[in-house]
């Protein structure tokens, strides 16, 4: 009796993890798809995370609680080698439309333009990347926004355009598992800014190196003088 009762016991926790083992594997299932042009569209499974990569360059990979019927236009070949991800939260399903370019120019987004956001703190566009997302749901979404974070944007910060302000404002942003991550309620135009603090400080010592240079050649030539 009482081997039996081990048998069936054991028999029964083989089961509870055969069972967590498929459901982890379900909520796991993850793809890959290459894509050669710059238009694609596909839809979503909930709870699957999928990677797009357009012309071998650009890669934007989605994750979401609901179905997504997305409409993707990526200008890749201007674009070039950057990795994007989206995670979504929502109650419904989606229809979204994605575009990916390197510019935005009327938003007067232009590489090596700057920019004085609402806080007065000034920043400079070099990351080349500018994602539009829009959706049909009016409903509560919340989302990640994630870029690959390498040695030139690792200062820089998620910022979104503003319609009614016509400005764009910049957004708390972390750096997590080597992406700069930031949360949002909203879909609108998304881009990195890169603030010029470090910039300024670097000329600041400049200008005081040169001037700490001139005096002591203006005290050198005085003394020789007398």
């Amino acid at each position: 009796m009482k081997k039996i009762s081990k048998i069936l016991i054991g028999s029964f926790a083989l089961m509870i993890l055969f069972t967590v083992f498929s459901a982890n594997t379900v909520f796991a299932t993850e793809s890959s798809i290459d894509i050669n042009d710059d238009t694609y569209q596909t839809r979503i499974q909930a709870n699957n995370r999928v990677m797009f990569q357009f012309r071998e360059r650009t890669r934007l990979t989605f994750n979401s609680t609901v179905n997504i019927d997305v409409n993707i236009n990526c200008d890749s070949l201007r674009i070039g080698v950057k990795s994007f991800e989206i995670e979504v939260e929502c109650e419904q399903d989606l229809q979204m439309n994605m575009t990916c370019t390197e510019e935005q120019a009327e938003l007067g987004l232009l590489m090596g333009n700057r920019y004085t956001v609402r806080n007065r703190h000034r920043f400079l566009y070099q990351e080349g990347f500018c994602v539009s997302i829009q959706c049909n749901n009016s409903g509560e979404i919340q989302a990640k926004l994630k870029i690959e974070a390498n040695h030139q944007n690792r200062i820089g910060t998620w910022a979104y355009y503003d319609e009614t302000s016509e400005e764009w404002i910049s957004v708390p942003t972390t750096i997590e598992d080597g992406y700069l991550v930031t949360e949002t309620d909203h879909f609108s135009y998304w881009t990195v800014l890169i603030p010029e603090a470090e910039n300024n400080l670097l000329i600041y010592l400049g200008l005081i190196s040169i001037v700490g240079i001139l005096a002591v050649i203006s005290v050198i030539f005085l003394r020789r003088r007398k």
